[in-house]
């Protein structure tokens, strides 16, 4: 084995740039976590306080990332390509959204509760048959399962994504998107503090009403700051000048019926076929380091499977649905306690 050290016993360049590239696999890679054990007041101190709390205001509705938004032609969505006609403008994608609020609590391994949130947000344009301009919704986390436990819920489930756990669809401190090829390339990369998957309940609240919209439909949150890429690959740091956001998605895509703008009826292949999209390099590539030159270098590591899985969002008894929700306004912090007034 070659030695990580020159000949003065400093240790090589090469080997921290190699450790910097184990870092960034955090999800592939956990005995990272011994790199830290070092600092035993900070893991103490982590062990005191094991919750993220977050809280967050004004959100953009329906905002244009990569090939991710659903707006007229070139979007992904086929079913509403009349309500917007800004694809490909991130700039003035979207339109704000009066009064959105969002409060959640996390626990990495959590248990059946730990991790909870709500988003609540006024639709500022109708955009289908269950998002009505005016009326105010709620969004309310069910479960962190990647399939509906319910085979009748999910009749294609797909493969849970290596990163996350069986039945816990939580992540920490995670690299995701981009050319990190960890869940989908088609948006930016982010660095995030709190990564979610599951389902979720949607209400109409509208004058203090509690109306079922949609029930147990698929719900990706991320709680993280957009890297930029070509700064990161130079310099391996995940520091961001951009603001921390709070990025939800609501997805429903219905099989066996037919959906609006004329699609339809799709399989269960072909309702799951927008998240990502088959042509998405991140479904057969893993993520991208040079695992040899690490075994080499010393560390142990094999190189991972895809670390990208389509997303279940095929729920036939539910309507076709979709909301992405950025909230600009984001506060996240370590916590003792798992009480969020709203949501216990």
């Amino acid at each position: 084995m070659k030695s990580i050290r020159d000949e003065n016993g400093k240790v090589k360049t090469s080997v921290y740039i190699g450790a910097t590239i184990v870092a960034m696999l955090v999800a592939m890679v956990p005995a990272i976590a011994a790199m830290n054990a070092g600092n035993a007041a900070q893991a103490a101190g982590a062990m005191d306080r094991p919750y993220v709390k977050v809280f967050a205001s004004n959100a953009l509705y329906e905002p244009a990332v990569g090939r991710t938004n659903v707006f007229g032609p070139g979007g992904i969505f086929p079913f509403f390509n009349s309500t917007f006609t800004c694809a490909n403008n991130v700039l003035n994608c979207g339109v704000m959204s009066e009064e959105a609020t969002f409060k959640g609590v996390f626990k990495e391994a959590g248990k059946e509760g730990d991790n909870r949130f709500t988003a609540q947000y006024t639709v500022p344009i109708t955009y289908g048959d269950h998002q009505v301009a005016g009326h105010k919704y709620s969004v309310e986390l069910i479960d962190t399962m990647w399939n509906n436990a319910d085979p009748k819920l999910t009749p294609a489930p797909t493969g849970v994504p290596a990163f996350l756990s069986a039945g816990n669809g939580v992540a920490f401190d995670q690299i995701q998107h981009g050319h990190s090829m960890v869940d989908r390339s088609d948006a930016p990369m982010f660095m995030n503090r709190v990564a979610l998957y599951g389902h979720a309940n949607v209400y109409d609240i509208t004058d203090g009403g509690h109306k079922l919209v949609a029930e147990k439909i698929f719900v990706h949150l991320m709680v993280g700051r957009v890297i930029d890429e070509s700064k990161f690959y130079s310099d391996f740091q995940f520091n961001s000048p951009l603001p921390l956001v709070v990025a939800l998605f609501v997805v429903n895509v219905p099989s066996g019926v037919q959906l609006p703008g004329g699609v339809g009826p799709l399989t269960p292949e072909q309702a799951q076929s927008f998240t990502p999209m088959p042509d998405d390099p991140s479904l057969k590539n893993a993520p991208p380091a040079n695992y040899k030159q690490l075994s080499d270098q010393g560390v142990n590591v094999s190189a991972p499977m895809p670390q990208s899985t389509v997303w279940p969002v095929d729920n036939p008894t539910q309507p076709v649905f979709f909301t992405f929700l950025l909230f600009t306004d984001t506060r996240a912090f370590d916590s003792s306690t798992n009480y969020v007034p709203g949501i216990n």
